[in-house]
């Protein structure tokens, strides 16, 4: 991480910063702002969530969270929610344990939205736009990839097997954090 701070010193002049797992050690000494992908929320009371973040601030600094997201049971599973494809498969198999449930995501997103907003927060993330790897097949749960995204919006293949010119389509989180925001 040194490395890294002196290499991007050397060529911006801007605000440096690091998207830091949670729990990474990190120097944020290095660092004009402090930056962690947290994904802890895991059903949890809103005060215990924003209690957690409260230790980013001991080095004086603005706090940004980098990446934030869920779907059905991505909470739980932390930042290793995508985790549920078995890329060994053709195509890829979903876990048929998992749910779609775009509610879940959409209100997970302005709850979180909502406790991060008593943080005076420099900055938060949503993670992610789109997933275009992990196209949407509403047509079989167990190659629906899509169910694995953290995305706002849904990746929408021309064909099964290939993006070619693929498309994406809202989902409900898009409009609930458009929502949020209006």
């Amino acid at each position: 991480i040194d490395r890294a701070a002196s290499t991007g010193r050397s060529a911006f002049d801007g605000r440096l910063t690091y998207g830091a797992a949670e729990g990474d050690e990190v120097d944020w000494d290095l660092f004009d702002i402090v930056s962690v992908n947290y994904y802890a929320y895991h059903a949890r009371r809103r005060e215990a969530y924003a209690d957690d973040l409260w230790c980013y601030r001991r080095w004086d600094k603005p706090v940004a969270i980098t990446e934030f997201g869920s779907y059905e049971g991505a909470p739980q599973a932390g930042g290793m929610g995508w985790d549920v494809v078995d890329y060994t498969t053709q195509p890829p198999t979903i876990d048929t344990s998992l749910v779609r449930s775009e509610e879940a995501q959409a209100t997970y997103l302005t709850d979180v939205l909502t406790v991060f907003e008593t943080l005076d927060l420099y900055a938060a993330l949503v993670y992610e736009f789109v997933t275009p790897d992990a196209p949407h097949r509403p047509g079989d749960p167990r190659h629906d990839e899509d169910m694995a995204s953290y995305g706002l919006v849904k990746a929408i293949w021309e064909t099964d097997e290939s993006p070619g010119a693929w498309q994406w389509e809202p989902r409900q989180a898009f409009h609930a954090v458009a929502d949020h925001f209006r």
